[in-house]
């Protein structure tokens, strides 16, 4: 189905009154919006879900401050099954520009919001090197590359890539290998000066994280901040997990009680029946998946659903979404989310 014809089918529904029954029908159900960073520049192009212009997202909180909704907290959701149309405000990974974009209208309006918060790079304060050199491919208007590191196979290559996420492995892998952060960076940068693309933005770099003093502002406008993994990964092995999750609790101590650090969002809502026990093991009682969906009354706490916003998202598939219209389409054609 084509966006345009989504958008009349969508109009239609909500014009004949559908959304209203589905939002009487899914009243007990929890909707849980999930956003991710900001664009200083063209991020939101780049990738729009993960990078939202800051004018969208003020419009989304002023309409949700209009609307029919409970904007609560997530614990304060699970605990109170019986309220209707509650709505938990979550945001994943920490990025840069969420204090200083839309730190005003999170302020504003003093919504909960929880913000799962990846440590290794808001402590590192490098770009996060897998996204900044996807970007750089995408905006470079080069015809090739080259990357020469001491002690590793050169790369040259013709671009565009023919394979792009294979080159972002190759050239990552390599830049891991340096022995520093720093080396890391400067590489990173001597890279983005070839491809004649940049990766600051008012002396600031763009694909960081957020660093303790701006998540210590956020928490004045009613930010939660909570777990994602060190390494923004989920790893099976037990010890493995355990280690990603303490690392990440340590450093987030920082900011809030080691015993209150116990929500955390799967890394890039990848998960398996195998990690629940993991979970359960180290502590945690809650967990956000990426999986699109409302989260229905005594359902697994440990795999909740969620509605991820993004700036492709037209106003009309967010309210299909809150409303539980898509839920139920779904369901009605045996579609699994």
């Amino acid at each position: 189905m084509s966006k345009k014809i989504k958008l009349i089918f969508l109009w239609l529904a909500r014009t004949l009154g559908v959304f209203a029954l589905c939002h009487y029908l899914y009243r007990f159900h929890v909707r849980v919006l999930c956003y991710h960073g900001f664009a200083y520049l063209d991020e939101h192009q780049f990738r729009p879900k993960l990078f939202m212009r800051p004018d969208t997202f003020a419009a989304r909180l002023n309409y949700l401050a209009r609307s029919q909704y409970r904007i609560v907290s997530l614990a304060d959701a699970l605990a109170n099954p019986q309220r209707e149309r509650q709505l938990v405000l979550t945001m994943d990974d920490g990025w840069s520009g969420t204090t200083e974009l839309v730190g005003q209208i999170l302020q504003q309006h003093q919504f909960p919001l929880m913000l799962y918060v990846t440590s290794y790079y808001a402590d590192k304060q490098i770009p996060v090197l897998n996204v900044a050199v996807s970007y750089l491919l995408w905006k470079s208007r080069q015809n090739s590359l080259t990357l020469a590191l001491p002690g590793q196979p050169a790369i040259n290559t013709a671009l565009p890539a023919a394979q792009p996420a294979e080159l972002v492995r190759q050239i990552c892998q390599q830049l891991d290998a340096l022995p520093d952060v720093a080396q890391r960076s400067a590489a990173l940068y001597d890279l983005a000066d070839q491809l004649d693309v940049r990766l600051v933005h008012d002396g600031k770099a763009l694909f960081r994280l957020l660093d303790p003093t701006e998540l210590v502002t956020l928490q004045r406008a009613n930010v939660e901040l909570q777990l994602h993994t060190h390494r923004h990964c989920s790893p099976l092995d037990s010890t493995a997990f355990a280690d990603e999750i303490n690392q990440n609790r340590a450093w987030l101590a920082q900011f809030t009680p080691p015993q209150q650090l116990v929500h955390f969002c799967y890394p890039s809502g990848e998960y398996q029946a195998e990690h629940l026990p993991l979970l359960q093991k180290n502590g945690l009682q809650t967990a956000t998946t990426t999986r699109i969906g409302l989260h229905q009354p005594g359902s697994d706490p440990l795999q909740i659903r969620r509605v991820l916003d993004g700036e492709d998202v037209h106003w009309l598939e967010l309210e299909a979404e809150l409303s539980g219209f898509s839920a139920l389409l779904r369901r009605l054609l045996g579609v699994s989310a």
